[in-house]
């Protein structure tokens, strides 16, 4: 599976309702090509980030316009194919 992260531009007047629907987000979505490792706020230009796994990139293409896209708030997404060097998380407990 290949790595993406997604960041998240949301829209202030609707912020809580972004972070429920982020916090809803399942580990194992509904599409069998997607694994969620990881969902964070981030500071700066974007304000959340959503690191996942995909078999390929039509699966990941899909997840985000069809889950990500549709959380209420989210104004715009940004997603970064990612090539791990270290994979640390694997270790986490």
């Amino acid at each position: 599976m290949q790595s993406f992260w997604t960041f998240l531009r949301i829209d202030r007047s609707n912020a809580a309702n972004a972070m429920k629907g982020l916090k809803k987000l399942p580990k194992k979505s509904s599409n069998p090509g997607i694994k969620v490792n990881y969902i964070a706020n981030v500071f700066g230009e974007w304000d959340n980030c959503v690191w996942f796994e995909a078999n390929d990139h039509e699966h990941a293409i899909e997840y985000v316009q069809n889950t990500l896209c549709k959380i209420p708030g989210v104004v715009d997404t940004y997603t970064l194919p990612t090539a791990p060097i270290q994979e640390y998380y694997k270790q986490w407990k």
